[in-house]
């Protein structure tokens, strides 16, 4: 206790409550809450009748989609996050399903009538480190016609280089060569360059040649320990001028809106390439060591697969590349735009 009576009160209490407005603005993603208000919502058949909408759920991929002629808005059960006329907004209560109804949280009609408030950005995002899975001695999943996914990873990563530069965001390649790199070596690249994102990008294989799609990871909660990262990552030399305790409850902090942020990444880049047509999953958790070490927000791609041969076809196409490319260039620039509140109020 002695220890901690040394801290620098004034400086903690500040980074402590800037994560705590951190913090406001990553709530929205959670599982359905077991217990609800009804107060707070309103059945989708009456949301629709009273404001002149139709709507179209599917079951498959847990999206709900309501239109009219001149507004589109997209949900995702259970997620706070959602697109209106392509531009996104976040809810404080998420669309649920129960007892074979859908349930939208009746905020909702302010996003219509066009009184959503935005929160204030977090950060900017401005360098990103692009990661191509596999490389060198390590070829990946290989197709049957002898494609290589460290080869595609690379191309695609480039291409994506390309369109985040174009936005005016800096890109680094882990790897820009054939050349093969461990991965605790690729996290601290991303520590190297203080980058905000890290993406790296894969390609799937399954046994089963029917299945195909993008898939989209981030880190799963059970293997998250935050605080055992962060007793961990406290032996270094960052934040040198305090306490050996207070860097623990610095670097859990950090850990915890690194997490949430990821969270909000890969829904932004699902809804980026379900827009686009693509084929795509709902984000999934996963204990992938990139995610679990890296020390900024970081999301796992994997861009389709190669077992699949209708796929692999499509994948060795340049054109399709870049499509995937822009996928997540539009995802990341999606949620910097939200961050930087830059979203615009809907036009009726």
């Amino acid at each position: 206790m002695d220890r901690f009576q040394k801290i620098n009160f004034s400086f903690f209490f500040t980074f402590f409550s800037f994560l705590l407005l951190v913090g406001c603005a990553t709530i929205s993603i959670k599982k359905m809450p077991p217990v609800y208000s009804p107060s707070d919502y309103i059945r989708i058949e009456e949301f629709c009748k009273k404001h002149s909408f139709q709507y179209n759920f599917d079951t498959l991929d847990d999206v709900i989609k309501i239109t009219s002629p001149k507004k589109e808005i997209r949900l995702v059960l259970n997620s706070c996050l959602g697109y209106i006329n392509g531009e996104t907004f976040y809810l404080k209560q998420p669309p649920l399903y129960i007892r074979g109804k859908i349930l939208l949280p009746k905020e909702l009609e302010e996003v219509v009538a066009k009184k959503v408030v935005l929160l204030k950005p977090l950060f900017k995002i401005e360098k990103i480190i692009i990661d191509p899975g596999h490389g060198g001695r390590d070829p990946g999943a290989i197709s049957f016609n002898g494609l290589k996914e460290k080869n595609l990873n690379l191309r695609v990563s480039k291409y994506l280089k390309e369109e985040l530069e174009k936005r005016g965001y800096k890109a680094i390649l882990t790897r820009s060569k054939d050349n093969y790199l461990s991965l605790k070596e690729r996290v601290k690249i991303a520590k190297k360059y203080s980058a905000d994102v890290f993406l790296s990008i894969h390609t799937n294989s399954n046994r089963s040649r029917k299945i195909r799609g993008v898939e989209i990871y981030y880190l799963s909660p059970s293997r998250f320990k935050s605080l055992e990262r962060a007793i961990k990552l406290a032996k270094g030399k960052d934040f040198d001028d305090i306490p050996f305790e207070a860097k623990v409850i610095v670097w859990d902090l950090t850990l915890g809106k690194n997490y949430a942020t990821s969270v909000e990444l890969a829904q932004h880049l699902y809804f980026a390439f379900k827009n686009l047509g693509f084929k795509v999953s709902l984000p999934k958790r996963a204990p992938f060591y990139v995610l679990k070490f890296a020390y900024v927000p970081s999301v796992l791609v994997e861009i389709g697969y190669l077992s699949n041969p209708y796929e692999e076809k499509s994948l060795r196409k340049k054109y399709y590349q870049k499509q995937i490319a822009e996928a997540i260039a539009l995802g990341i620039s999606s949620l910097d735009k939200y961050y930087r509140g830059l979203i615009k109020n809907v036009k009726k």
